[in-house]
């Protein structure tokens, strides 16, 4: 029995593809936020001195789940960053959807957003600012790419030196905050233009930005007032037992 393969759905396959790297960036961008989160918790210049202090006590205190989790989160963060700059064809990278809609560019018109949108309703007023996926939309993209293919590439060293695998003969590399942080805006970017150009929205990143780093300081905050309320108990015990 012959199997009749059905025609792909471009648009449909690139709405699918930034879906994916949207949730994946949210998880990502979730982790560093909540890793910048361990950096400033002992940070005087940043939460002041004396909270400083409060809050290294904690983090000795339960040392084996703090050094542990912080640990987690950097790795997690790194492995997940490296993935979206890959350069393999069987990955979902930023390179894999520039290519695959340059190549099908032109199944991403007005008239082809109209139908897959079919049913939805957009304000007249509002939909006549739609302008559809160009070539001059990706290749910015990928100007961007090429700036930072130094850092890229030292990404990619990074997580397979270091982190997938633990070399004897490591390479030296060195990756700033504010290379991360480029490198973060053009994953937002990439996403950001997919979700305009298909679907006519933009995304919120509040809560994966803001709400980890509050869970986190709340989980520190509530540890610190445990722990002098034990030790508030342990001093009226020892006034009992006089």
């Amino acid at each position: 029995m012959t199997t009749i393969k059905k025609p792909e759905n471009e648009f449909k396959t690139l709405v699918d593809y930034a879906e994916k790297m949207r949730k994946r960036y949210f998880n990502t961008l979730a982790a560093f936020k909540i890793y910048e989160g361990f950096c400033k918790l002992s940070a005087p210049n940043v939460v002041g001195r004396k909270k400083a202090e409060k809050n290294v006590r904690i983090l000795k205190n339960f040392r084996y789940f703090f050094i542990t989790t912080k640990e987690s989160t950097r790795c997690y963060f790194f492995i997940e960053l490296a993935k979206f700059f890959d350069t393999s064809t069987q990955s979902l990278t930023i390179n894999k959807v520039i290519d695959y809609a340059e190549k099908n560019i032109g199944k991403f018109t007005k008239k082809d957003f109209l139908k897959y949108h079919e049913g939805r309703k957009i304000l007249p007023e509002l939909f006549a600012e739609y302008r559809p996926l160009t070539l001059c939309d990706l290749k910015k993209i990928k100007k961007r790419l090429f700036a930072n293919k130094a850092v890229i590439n030292n990404l990619k060293i990074y997580r397979d030196k270091y982190l997938a695998h633990d070399d004897i003969k490591k390479i030296k590399v060195e990756i700033s905050p504010r290379e991360v942080i480029a490198l973060l805006d053009i994953v937002k970017s990439t996403i950001g233009l997919l979700y305009s150009k298909l679907d006519f929205s933009v995304n919120s990143y509040t809560n994966f930005e803001k709400n980890p780093v509050e869970e986190l300081d709340e989980v520190v905050e509530n540890l610190i007032k445990y722990e002098q309320h034990r030790l508030d108990e342990l001093k009226r015990e020892r006034r009992v037992g006089i």
